[in-house]
């Protein structure tokens, strides 16, 4: 699970335990609860014998996963705060390992020590990160037992606060959002408690949300099954020759991949894992590619399938198909925009060319690679033309990725398929815990009317939609520096899109304009996913990355403004095709 510890990584290890356990420990504690409440509202279903229509099961089956998934949550937690007390360890992914590559292909990952605090300072920020929300707790408390009286802005304001004081401490986003949640209703509201349980249920009964898993699943199959290898050889087979060939047709592959893909951090693994070792084997400084991978895999949630704009959709209500629609031109443009920037430094610096293939080769690599990309037709031929909707599309993807990958490639063998499986679904997992703990976010914020009251109070300050999107974009890109892009968009979009929609901003536009700040957000320290990968194939420093994306990242802030300011770019497409 994802989590916000750029501050609990510089404390010193005894000082970062004792923070470690305290998050582990509330972690525990929320899961444990919510089964405790569940197991109470399944008990009260099975005394009414009431049934589910479409299943035709007994509803108290159907509720039944509450408790027994948050008490195998619990479990997992307890036993993982067991094992760090005794071992200092916490369990860890590797991201940047991409099935079908060989060992030979990656280069060999270094890790880099955070920088930590002075020892002097160590155990009263370690105090103060523990107790800052159980002190936010007691002053809620004193405000339930009518100690001290809070006014209705300073009961929203509370919510914030308390919500960042729990993901300081570095647990996991979904949990923080809960346990925010679950104190606050429990405190400073008359909702029974009991509706927590019952809201995660609900919170996932979208049928857009169904799209997600689908998604990851076709990307899983994707990036093992050797899609991504024959999209490289057909971007090098049309512009290999140029200077900074190979960079060009890394930006190219990415922007292939990214078509059928979905996920950032798939598409700098998948294509990073193969185009990096390359390019230094022809000559290219690893801080050139690794610069160049890192931003253009940001691709991944900018071009067709996207899971920060389903995440966005199901947040705000947009139609799904209009904003995958809506991110292809724009996507375009900032694949050009990173070709110029990579051409222009290739040739001020003398970087070699490959050999210019001839029509016969690159007809070869454009018929190996036709099955993957054949994928971009299914799922925006079947949108447009109303054959099926994009959940169904994600799902048509699933399929035809597994069949493509298993049957047509053969990179993946039947064997090997439930493991791809068992990777999707942690992956599904854990961003559909972190969307049904948002979803209770929501409900609380739609209760105490904080959307609607920040809407007017960003109107009455008479910014107009340029200075509210220029404002939006600052926070944006802070955030980015502390949280993943789904938890930014689950927490923000309800919050911004209503002062958006009253200010006249369309809100297709408006999500593509969040969704270009979450790929800024992936190219930069402290919390970049695609810079700590890169990182990891390149076998390259953090702080040495930093720096070697910079003329990229720049491109990239400049393509912001665009986005931002142009909307026709985004809003050409979908207007066309009559998705709005």
């Amino acid at each position: 699970h994802v989590g916000v510890d750029v501050l609990v990584n510089m404390l010193p290890r005894a000082s970062r335990k004792q923070v470690i356990l305290f998050a582990i420990g509330c972690g525990a504690l929320f899961t444990g609860l919510i089964a405790t409440f569940g197991y109470t509202f399944v008990v009260k279903m099975y005394a009414t014998g009431q049934q589910s229509y479409d299943l035709e099961w007994p509803m108290w089956a159907i509720y039944l996963a509450i408790p027994l998934g948050s008490g195998l949550m619990c479990f997992r937690f307890l036993q993982v705060g067991w094992a760090y007390y005794w071992t200092g360890e916490l369990p860890h992914h590797n991201e940047a390992h991409v099935e079908g590559i060989a060992a030979s292909d990656a280069l060999t990952p270094s890790t880099e020590a955070h920088g930590e605090v002075s020892r002097s300072w160590a155990s009263p920020l370690a105090i103060t990160i523990i107790c800052a929300p159980i002190l936010i707790v007691g002053i809620c408390l004193a405000q339930r037992t009518g100690i001290i009286a809070m006014p209705q802005s300073m009961r929203a304001l509370t919510l914030f606060i308390l919500l960042v004081a729990f993901m300081i401490t570095g647990m996991p986003v979904s949990i923080a959002l809960g346990l925010t949640v679950m104190a606050f209703m429990f405190i400073l509201t008359d909702v029974p408690i009991e509706a927590v349980s019952m809201k995660l249920f609900t919170g996932l009964e979208s049928f857009e949300i169904m799209a997600i898993p689908f998604f990851i699943l076709a990307g899983n199959f994707l990036s093992h099954g050797g899609v991504a290898r024959r999209m490289i050889n057909f971007a090098v087979s049309l512009i290999g020759h140029y200077h900074g060939g190979l960079g060009l047709a890394g930006i190219v592959a990415c922007a292939m991949f990214a078509l059928v893909c979905g996920s950032s951090v798939a598409t700098v693994a998948a294509i990073g894992a193969i185009v990096l070792p390359e390019m230094v084997r022809h000559g290219y400084p690893m801080r050139f590619g690794a610069g160049i991978i890192t931003v253009a895999g940001s691709l991944g949630i900018l071009m067709l399938p996207s899971i920060p704009k389903i995440v966005y959709a199901v947040s705000t209500n947009v139609s799904i198909g209009a904003l995958f629609v809506a991110g292809l031109l724009p996507g375009m443009l900032l694949t050009v925009m990173l070709c110029t920037v990579t051409w222009f430094l290739a040739k001020k610096r003398d970087y070699p060319r490959m050999k210019k293939a001839t029509w016969a080769e690159s007809w070869h690599a454009f018929r190996e690679s036709l099955w993957g990309l054949m994928l971009v037709v299914i799922i925006i031929g079947g949108i447009y033309s109303g054959i099926f909707t994009a959940t169904e599309a994600a799902a048509m993807a699933a399929v035809y990725s597994f069949f493509i990958s298993v049957f047509v490639y053969k990179a993946i063998k039947l064997k090997d398929v439930p493991r791809v499986l068992l990777r999707a679904a942690n992956t599904s997992a854990m961003l559909l815990y972190i969307i049904t703990n948002a979803v209770l976010f929501s409900f609380v914020l739609t209760n105490e009317n904080i959307p609607s009251a920040l809407a007017d109070w960003i109107l009455a300050q008479h910014l107009g939609w340029f200075g509210f999107l220029l404002l939006v974009n600052i926070l944006l890109l802070v955030a980015g520096n502390f949280m993943e892009p789904n938890s930014i968009i689950l927490i923000m979009a309800p919050i911004l899109a209503p002062a958006a929609k009253k200010l006249g901003i369309d809100l297709v536009h408006f999500g593509i304009v969040i969704d270009v700040n979450m790929e800024v957000g992936l190219c930069h320290p402290p919390v970049g996913l695609n810079l700590y990968v890169a990182s990891m194939i390149a076998g390259m420093r953090i702080t040495e990355l930093a720096v070697a994306v910079w003329p990229w990242l720049v491109t990239m802030l400049v393509f912001l403004a665009v986005v931002t300011y142009w909307p026709e770019l985004t809003l050409f497409l979908p207007r066309l095709l009559g998705m709005i």
